[in-house]
């Protein structure tokens, strides 16, 4: 339930921020826990079991959103907002996604591999 109304939140910020004012570039992003990494691979499935599940199929930016904003709500440190582009049969496409301590969560490494990672972004409250 917390991982919808976190999606929920995150589809409101993504609509109603201007653009270009929902991230900002990562300065100094604090170190990652790697004992920390079960219970964020927990919070991604979370996130993943609501997109699919929920009440509504977010894009990938609303789904990085929610669970970077989820990590943060729990102090886990050190998560990054990845967001790729790649051009696939003459057509440009875009891809965000999380990592934390080098490990992609909620997302498949292969898809996520597909694109070229353009900045590390810290999302706004």
């Amino acid at each position: 339930m917390q991982a919808q109304w976190a999606l929920l939140a995150a589809r409101g910020m993504v609509r109603n921020r201007p653009i270009g004012s929902l991230a900002t570039p990562t300065v100094g992003n604090p170190p990652a826990d790697p004992a920390r990494l079960p219970e964020a691979r927990r919070l991604a499935l979370a996130i993943v079991r609501a997109a699919r599940f929920g009440i509504f199929r977010p894009q990938c930016l609303v789904r990085s959103v929610a669970l970077s904003h989820m990590l943060a709500d729990r102090r886990i440190s050190g998560a990054l907002v990845r967001v790729g582009v790649r051009r696939k049969n003459g057509e440009f496409s875009a891809h965000a996604w999380v990592e934390l301590a080098g490990e992609t969560l909620g997302d498949a490494d292969d898809h996520v591999g597909s694109f070229v990672p353009m900045t590390n972004l810290d999302v706004q409250r």
